[in-house]
Formats: C-alpha cells, structure tokens, sequence
C-alpha cells in the first residue's frame, strides 16, 4: 500500500518541463512530505539544496511547485505554502537579487498563494495590509481586492466589518499613493460602501440633524456651513453626510458612500458639490461621533480653506421610528397606494407605487397644492416594518414606520430636510 502511495505521488509531482538534475534532492524531500504529512515543504534542508544550484534552477523550483499546487491544492497545502515562501523569499533576494527572473517569479506565486490562504483565514486586517503591500505585481493587488470583497459578503459581526474596512481605507489609498490604475482604489471604494451598509443594519442611532461651529472663522463666514445632516440612502449611495448652510438653505458639500468605522464616519469616493460653490472643491471629511452624549467632533477640508475642525450637537433624529410598534412581515407591495400624511403642519398625500414592474422598483412623492417632493429610492425592511425614501440628491428622506391605524395601514415616522436642517414629524391623518 504505501508503494502505492509513493508511485501515486511520484505521478501527481510530476511536471510538464524537464526538470534540472541539481533540484532532485529537493524534489524527493518535497515527494516525502507530500507522501507523509499531505504538504509541500517540510524539510528544512529543501533550502539548503536551493541554495547550492543555479538561478535558473532555483526559477525552475518555483515553477515546479506552482505545478504541484495545481494538483495538489488542499487548506493543508496552502497554509504550509503560505508560511514556508515567505521564508524562502529572503534566500532568493539574497542569492539572485529581485531584479532576476527567479525572485520575482517567486514573490509572484507567494502572492497568488497568499490570495488562496486569505479565504481560510479568518477576518484580519493587519494580515491583509502586510500581503497587499507584498503584492509583487497590481494585478497581485487587485487579486487580492476581488478575494476580499467576496469574503466580505460573509462577514456577520461588527468586528470583522470594521476589520474590513481598515483594510479597504488602507488599500484604496496605498493603490493611489502608488499610482495604482483608478479601478484599484474604486475596488476598495466598494468594500468599504459594502461594509458600511451591513453595518448600518447592526449599529443604528446617528441618522439626524447636528447643529456645528468651526474653529476657522473664514469657513464660518464664507461657506456658512452650520449643521451636518447624516442619513443612510440606497444600497449605491449608502450612507450620506451633508455640510449644510440651514439659513441660505443650501447643501454647500454632500459626501456619498460615506464609509463607519466604529464610531468614526469619513468620506470615502462619491462627492457632491453645489454648482454655486466651486471654490469647495476636492473636500473629504472625518468625524467622531459619541453616541452617549450624542456629540460630534472632526474636520472639514477643502481646497481654498484648508483643515478646519469642528464640534456639534445633535438636534434631532429619526431614531424613534425603530423603538415604535411597527407592523413586521408586510410585502412592500402592500404599501402601494395614497395615503393622507400630516409632515409638520403641512396637510400632503403620499403617493407610492412601482415604477418598472419587472425589476420590482419602486418610487414614491409628497403632494400637495404648493409642493411636490419625489422618492426614486424606495426601500422597505419587512423584519423592522419600516420604509425609506429618499429623493435623488439625497437631501429628502422619509423614514416611516408600518403602524395599524383605524384597522388600516398606516404610517408614522419623520421627515430629513438637508437643506433646512430639519427633521418634522410624520404621521398618517
């Protein structure tokens, strides 16, 4: 039986290149930890014979295990690779130099080893940033970029979202720094926006108006931004954050696909800015938010001002939507109708119905005699019994609970008003 093995194996190592005679003693250690322990390199003297023979044969070694790793591929496998190249690495710069073939032939496979290895290891984002910094060549990078995203789709915890996006924020950024093509750092865009929306399902409570001031009294005086209006949109724009300048009521800067960490909210890509504010260009923001005391702290930068930090308090927030007695379970399909809405002191109808049939899209306005206000992202969360919907610059949203009034549908929540930093009240008449 184990004659059978060793022929076995002998066959599954074989290679489809004439292999140099100098590498044999490396090739039989390789056959017997294959044969005895289900791995590729378990003899420390494999590096000794790497030592003694030619450039050429040491690429040639390389080469050899890419084929055996095509036929052999196995977790065991992977993680004694992962492990043992990264040890080799420092013996092939030394001897060869990575300006030679056999060197960088070698980073490139630990790197595609390492690719594999990420999706049996668990949530890391120290161990992502060492191997995507290690990445020999962008395609590497890039690789690594499309693992990790698929990876991400299975994170459930808080703690292995977070883990994530650290390692998102640092690759996007380590991708332009090193002038990376753009798709590189929009790859990381996406895992951070991917992050941030299953996030936002575990960690609610920030939705909502927070009155500020700046430290810099040129940003207080000229672009008269006075209160930062925080809100989740649809599963492209995510989570959004206004700059907003309530007195002109005017949204001076809007950041899409703003990304959460914990309690740090930053911009991530997706900027808007107002066609009458161009002197804001190129801005990006983060801040902190202290969920106990419900107050924010950060900075602000842009072109013509430079960094200016702020300080705010929170005014309003639709948080109390969520601790209301919704109706759980519905179809969104049962919400399609008019309805007659209170918003404020303000007497208005809500419209909802669906726009293509086929794809099951939905949009939604608020009429009245003097006012129409559109919906084109409509969403609706069955398990919580609430409805979303916001307008198209994401300045509007309406946030409403599910209620039974009068043994009828009926709605209760709140309405964000960006550009007049204000939230009113909703309920159905």
């Amino acid at each position: 039986m184990k004659k059978l093995l060793l022929i076995l194996a002998l066959v599954v190592s074989s290679t489809s290149f004439a292999m140099n005679a100098s590498l044999d003693p490396a090739v039989k250690m390789v056959e017997g930890c294959l044969l005895e322990k289900e791995i590729l390199l378990c003899n420390d003297s494999i590096t000794d014979v790497l030592k003694s023979v030619s450039l050429d044969a040491r690429g040639e070694f390389v080469y050899y295990l890419k084929d055996l790793v095509a036929k052999n591929e196995t977790e065991k496998v992977i993680v004694n690779l992962y492990s043992k190249l990264q040890a080799l690495v420092p013996v092939y710069e030394k001897l060869d130099g990575c300006n030679e073939w056999s060197c960088r032939d070698l980073k490139i496979f630990l790197g595609d080893v390492s690719i594999r290895y990420v999706k049996i290891s668990p949530i890391d984002s120290s161990l992502y940033i060492e191997l995507y910094k290690a990445q020999a060549v962008q395609s590497g990078r890039y690789g690594l970029l499309l693992t990790l995203s698929d990876k991400a789709d299975k994170a459930t915890k808080l703690s292995e979202m977070d883990e994530m996006i650290k390692f998102a924020e640092f690759a996007k950024n380590y991708s332009r720094t090193i002038k990376d093509e753009y798709y590189l750092y929009q790859a990381g865009v996406s895992i951070v926006r991917k992050m941030t929306l299953a996030a936002l399902k575990l960690r609610p409570g920030h939705e909502g108006v927070y009155k500020v001031n700046f430290d810099n009294t040129e940003v207080t005086n000229n672009l008269r931004i006075d209160s930062v209006v925080i809100m989740e949109s649809n599963d492209r724009d995510a989570l959004v954050v206004n700059f907003v300048a309530s007195e002109s009521r005017i949204v001076k800067v809007s950041f899409k696909q703003a990304g959460i960490l914990g309690n740090t909210f930053f911009s991530n890509e997706a900027v808007y800015n107002n066609d009458d504010n161009q002197e804001i260009q190129s801005p990006f923001f983060k801040l902190e938010l202290n969920r106990e005391t419900n107050t924010i702290s950060g900075v602000f930068s842009s072109s013509r001002y430079g960094k200016s930090t702020f300080k705010g308090q929170l005014e309003k927030s639709n948080i109390s939507v969520y601790g209301q007695a919704n109706i759980e379970g519905l179809d969104i399909a049962q919400l399609v109708g008019n309805f007659s809405v209170k918003v404020g002191n303000y007497n208005m109808k809500l419209i909802i119905g669906k726009r293509d049939a086929d794809q099951g899209i939905y949009e939604a306005a608020l009429v009245n005699d003097n006012a129409l206000i559109s919906f084109s992202k409509v969403s609706f969360d069955s398990a919580k019994g609430i409805i979303s919907l916001v307008d198209s610059k994401n300045e509007r949203k309406l946030t409403l609970g599910v209620i039974e009034k009068a043994n009828t549908i009926a709605f209760k929540g709140q309405f964000i008003n960006a550009p007049q930093a204000q939230i009113l009240e909703v309920e159905s008449k």
